[in-house]
């Protein structure tokens, strides 16, 4: 037998058993975290973005620094 899957709403903090992942917390030392919130408050967090996105569009844009030799 398993046992339900409890975590606290990170908005309204209340323990639900049908926590949404909103947001993962990503850390250069360690592990991370990852945040939760109850089916309610799910809709006010923002959509989450990937890291890796981040990355790949800063490697597409131009550099205005010249290098002169």
């Amino acid at each position: 037998m398993t046992r339900p899957t409890m975590r606290m709403c990170a908005r309204c903090q209340r323990t639900t058993d049908e926590p949404v992942l909103v947001h993962e917390v990503h850390a250069a030392t360690g592990p991370g975290f990852n945040v939760y919130a109850c089916s309610e408050c799910a809709p006010h967090y923002p959509p989450m973005t990937d890291p890796l996105g981040i990355l790949d569009s800063a490697d597409r844009r131009r550099t205005r620094l010249t290098l002169r030799v």
